[in-house]
């Protein structure tokens, strides 16, 4: 098995920031950033301060193919980001997208090829970001695999050695797509909730009225995910409510950061693409159609 020893990631942002700094102490010059011109100026000017200490990442050269990339972005980037990291793949470049949302594998794959992706989302404890300032308290895990890992491909044994050397948490379950589906239904209990109220986790954890409206949501998601035909829909939710439960109480979501920041928010990758297909079923989701509406008029 070669080992992987050149990766690229794009988005150093609350979770590219968290694996950057991980993969830099790894792999030393093996590690660089894509990223914009725009981009490169403003990290090079002023860095990133991750947990007080600032890094200063180098940059993929141009052209340069790499062994793997891991794209961080905002989900809602993914356009940009194939166009920016088209130059930098090779015949045996893999991809892990670590995008919210459950179709960015499915559209990556469509531009680039199926043999260059695995699926993968990372789920942990929120870092708090502001500007380039980064903070995260080291609580979190990549999931990642083929669609199915009843045995580990080659592909997915050379990203498990490369996160064992950068003492990268992770996981490999054996259904990566029920598995996508779970992290799914998370977002659409937690960040939509915690984005609608402008609360942070631990009002879901006390406030009873606050975690039914996440569970009405996450109800919501758990019938249309049984629709199209995943297992044990319901016990995705026991298991979010689980994690939020779990959730540091002064945690706040990416996208209720996002709405306090005046930035654009991911609501089209989470309630967005559940009504789209609730509607393509002929079954209504009135919470996240709410929840929707009312995060799109912020």
């Amino acid at each position: 098995m070669n080992e992987i020893r050149r990766v690229a990631l794009i988005g150093v942002g609350a979770v590219g920031t968290v694996l950057a700094v991980r993969l830099q102490a790894c792999l030393g010059k093996g590690f660089s950033l894509i990223a914009d011109p725009k981009r490169q100026e403003r990290l090079c000017r002023d860095g990133i301060l991750f947990n007080g200490v600032r890094y200063d990442f180098p940059f993929a050269e141009e052209g340069t193919a790499q062994e793997l990339i891991l794209i961080a972005t905002k989900a809602t980037a993914l356009p940009e980001v194939m166009e920016r990291i088209a130059p930098y793949i090779g015949e045996s470049t893999l991809i892990l997208s670590l995008l919210n949302g459950i179709d960015s594998e499915e559209r990556l794959a469509s531009r680039f090829g199926a043999e260059h992706l695995l699926y993968s989302y990372f789920l942990g404890h929120p870092s708090m970001r502001d500007g380039n300032r980064v903070a995260h308290d080291g609580t979190y895990r990549i999931y990642f695999g083929e669609a199915e890992n009843r045995a580990v491909s080659e592909r997915v044994e050379r990203v498990r050695h490369l996160f064992d050397r950068a003492r990268i948490p992770y996981e490999i379950p054996q259904d990566m797509r029920a598995a996508l589906w779970q992290k799914f239904i998370i977002n659409i209990g937690c960040n939509q909730t915690t984005a609608l109220l402008r609360r942070p986790y631990g009002h879901l954890q006390e406030n009873a009225e606050a975690l039914r409206l996440a569970r009405l949501m996450m109800d919501e998601a758990a019938e249309v995910a049984r629709r199209i035909g995943l297992s044990n829909p319901q016990e995705m939710v026991e298991e979010a409510v689980r994690v939020i439960r779990s959730m540091n109480p002064e945690g706040k979501s990416s996208m209720q950061q996002d709405v306090e920041a005046g930035r654009e928010t991911e609501i089209e990758i989470f309630a967005g693409t559940l009504c789209r297909l609730a509607d393509s079923m002929g079954y209504d989701v009135p919470w996240n159609r709410a929840a929707y509406q009312i995060i799109s008029a912020l």
